[in-house]
C-alpha cells in the first residue's frame, strides 16, 4: 500500500467519522465528488479493503503459458547465455519465439541472466496541487540548525500550504510540545483556526510512539482542527524547502545584523524579516480568495487549550501523585471528591496548576519524613 493509498485511506475514515467535510475531503484529495461518493460507499460495503484494487492479483489475460517461459529459460542457459539482451532477443525471433522485451528481459532476471543495476532509479513523484484557499491546509515542521551565533537551536515554523506564506515561526532550544504548542497558539490568535495541520509523525504530533495520541492532537481537535501524517518528507515538500531557503538566506541576514541571542533571532525574525523581505517576496495568490480561517469558538480560552494536559485520580484522603511526589488538596471543600479526576495544566516546563470542575484548586507538597539513621 503506497503513500496516496495511505491518505485516501485516512481521508475517507475521517469523512464516515464526521471528522472532515466531503468539501475539503475533495480537496485533499483532489476528487470529484461522484469518485468520493463511490470511495465512501465502497468504504461502508469492505472496510479498509476497499482501497485494494479489484484486479489486484488476478493473472492478466495476455500472460503466456509456464511452458513458453521454462523453454526460453532453458534456451538461455544453455545456448544464448553469453549474449546481450537484444542480441539474444533476435535470436529467438528467429526460432519463432515474439516476445516483449520487458517480459524477457525479467524472465532472465529471474535465472541470474541479467546484471542488476547498482542504483535503482528514483520512483517518479507529481506535483501536488495546492489547496485552492489559504487556512484550509497549514503544514509545520521544525528544522535543527546553527541559525545564530554559530550554536545549534530549532526553528519551528508553520507555512500556508494555498499562498506559502509563513504564518508562524519562533526559535526554541528543542522541538517540544510546549514549542508547537505555543507556535499553534500564536497562529490562531493572529490568523484563526485553520482546518488541517499537515505534519510527520514525530511523537509530539501523535506519531506511531505516541499510538495516536498528542497534547497538539488534543489541542487541535478542542478548537476543531485536525492532523493529517505525511508519510515521506517529499509529501510535505513546501515546508521542507522553505527550511532551504531560510538556511541560505536567514542565516546570512541575522549574521549580517549581528544577531548573537534567541530573544535577539525571534525578534528579527518576526518584526522584520518574515513580513517585510521572506513573505512579499514568495508569498502567491491563492485561487480562492476566501479564507478558510474561521474565528475561534467564543467558549474556547486559548491559555486553557494550548497547554499540557494531565489527569490524576484522587485518593480517599484527598491526595494526588505528581511526579514521585505527593500532594494534598489545601482548599477546604463541602464534599469529598475522592475517585474524582483532577485536571493538572502546564503552561510551561516546571510550571503547573490543578483544577477540578473547570475551576483552580490549591495542593500543598506532602514533606516526606527523614529516616533516623541508628
Amino acid at each position: 500500500m503506497g503513500s496516496q493509498d495511505l491518505l485516501v485511506l485516512e481521508v475517507i475514515a475521517k469523512v464516515e467519522a464526521n471528522k472532515l467535510t466531503r468539501f475539503e475531503a475533495e480537496t485533499l484529495l483532489q476528487v470529484s465528488g461522484r469518485t468520493l461518493r463511490r470511495y465512501l460507499t465502497n468504504y461502508r460495503e469492505e472496510g479498509i479493503a476497499f482501497i485494494r484494487h479489484g484486479n489486484r492479483g488476478r493473472a492478466p489475460k495476455n500472460k503466456l503459458a509456464p511452458e513458453l517461459k521454462r523453454r526460453v529459460q532453458n534456451v538461455m542457459r544453455e545456448k544464448y547465455f553469453d549474449f546481450n539482451m537484444v542480441h539474444a532477443l533476435e535470436k529467438l525471433h528467429e526460432e519463432g519465439i515474439d516476445l516483449k522485451r520487458e517480459t524477457f528481459r525479467s524472465w532472465c532476471h529471474e535465472i541470474g541472466l541479467v546484471k542488476r543495476a547498482k542504483k535503482r532509479r528514483a520512483k517518479p513523484r507529481y506535483k501536488r496541487t495546492r489547496m485552492s484557499q489559504s487556512g484550509l491546509l497549514i503544514q509545520m515542521d521544525g528544522s535543527h540548525h546553527r541559525w545564530f551565533d554559530n550554536r545549534e537551536t530549532c526553528l519551528i515554523a508553520a507555512i500556508d500550504d494555498a499562498t506559502s506564506e509563513v504564518v508562524a515561526a519562533e526559535f526554541f532550544e528543542g522541538e517540544t510540545t510546549f514549542a508547537c504548542l505555543k507556535i499553534l497558539k500564536d497562529l490562531i490568535t493572529v490568523k484563526g483556526v485553520f482546518k488541517i495541520l499537515y505534519v510527520d509523525k514525530a511523537g509530539i504530533y501523535g506519531g506511531i510512539k505516541r499510538q495516536g495520541f498528542s497534547q497538539v492532537g488534543r489541542a487541535l481537535e478542542e478548537v476543531g482542527a485536525q492532523i493529517i501524517f505525511a508519510h515521506s518528507p517529499e509529501a510535505k515538500g513546501r515546508i521542507e524547502r522553505l527550511f532551504q531557503t531560510l538556511q541560505d538566506r536567514l542565516v546570512a541576514e541575522m549574521r549580517l545584523n549581528k544577531i548573537r541571542t534567541m530573544e535577539q533571532a525571534n525578534e528579527y525574525l518576526k518584526t522584520v524579516y518574515l513580513p517585510h523581505q521572506h513573505n512579499p517576496r514568495y508569498s502567491v495568490r491563492p485561487h480562492d480568495l476566501k479564507p478558510a480561517y474561521q474565528a475561534l469558538p467564543a467558549h474556547c480560552k486559548l491559555e486553557e487549550i494550548f497547554c499540557i494536559k494531565e489527569y490524576r485520580v484522587v485518593n480517599r484522603d484527598h491526595t494526588i501523585s505528581l511526579g514521585g511526589e505527593k500532594y494534598m488538596i489545601a482548599d477546604q471543600l463541602k464534599f469529598s471528591i475522592y475517585n474524582q479526576r483532577i485536571e493538572i495544566r502546564s503552561q510551561k516546563p516546571g510550571q503547573w496548576q490543578c483544577y477540578f470542575a473547570g475551576r483552580p484548586i490549591r495542593v500543598k507538597l506532602i514533606e516526606k519524613l527523614k529516616k533516623m539513621i541508628a
